[in-house]
């Protein structure tokens, strides 16, 4: 349903349908600058897309045991001679001979018997301000990510000459710029926000709700709250701090 906030509840597309409330939480994820342009309010979040994919590793390369092990160095993958000539003839395939981004990881997945291995690499590290539904699948990460991996252990790369099945699914990470959440009140009556949780959505999760639930009950505030508000990004010295950014803030 599109909505419209108004001070004592929402309206439906048509006016018809009203919920009532005093108290409405923009916790809509990848959708939160969307719900924010309903309320004339812009909310400076971005989303990337992060997919993953799990095939079974029935060579037993990765040891089960083995924990989350995640590269920190860029990646050059390892081509053929004639695959090199393939892939720079056309632009939409050249870049697969750059150097790509850090960050491909992986870990053993499941217990007892299972076999499952699960990758991940955002190497295209796309901002993208419209999230798009259903997600949309690049057709090449398999093998990039296989092969960004096989850098990393190189028995993986017994794979690439039969690819296996893989399943793969992902979602959208929404962050702020320095990738810092956004929770409490917004500039509308009764309005609060919680968000921005890009990569570390499971580890905050419950203190953000316990901070935001804070907010609305008028309970006592911790000395870090403006960390965390909308209006930070009004203050001239944050903003100047946030001209001169340069990690990401990524976890």
């Amino acid at each position: 349903m599109v909505a419209k906030l108004k001070r004592s509840g929402i309206d439906g597309r048509n006016g018809n349908e009203i919920i009532s409330t005093r108290i409405f939480v923009n916790a809509a994820g990848p959708l939160q600058a969307i719900v924010g342009q309903m309320m004339n309010i812009e909310i400076p979040v971005y989303s990337e897309l992060h997919l993953k994919m799990m095939f079974n590793d029935y060579l037993h390369i990765i040891p089960r045991d083995m924990p989350l092990l995640i590269w920190n160095d860029p990646v050059r993958l390892s081509w053929s001679e004639e695959e090199k000539e393939f892939l720079a003839e056309s632009e939409a395939t050249r870049w697969m001979l750059e150097e790509l981004p850090v960050g491909v990881h992986g870990r053993a997945e499941g217990t007892g018997e299972s076999d499952s291995l699960l990758l991940q690499w955002d190497y295209h590290a796309d901002h993208i301000e419209q999230p798009l539904f259903p997600i949309p699948i690049d057709e090449h990460y398999p093998e990039i990510v296989l092969r960004g991996m096989a850098n990393v252990i190189p028995g993986l790369a017994s794979y690439l000459e039969r690819m296996p099945k893989p399943f793969i699914d992902g979602g959208y990470y929404t962050r702020t710029q320095e990738n810092r959440p956004l929770i409490g009140p917004i500039p509308v009556a009764g309005a609060y926000i919680l968000g921005g949780f890009g990569g570390f959505g499971m580890q905050v999760s419950c203190g953000a709700s316990e901070l935001l639930a804070a907010h609305i009950t008028q309970g006592e505030l911790p000395d870090y709250v403006p960390a965390f508000l909308l209006t930070r990004y009004e203050d001239p010295e944050y903003k100047q701090l946030l001209d001169n950014w340069g990690a990401s803030g990524q976890i």
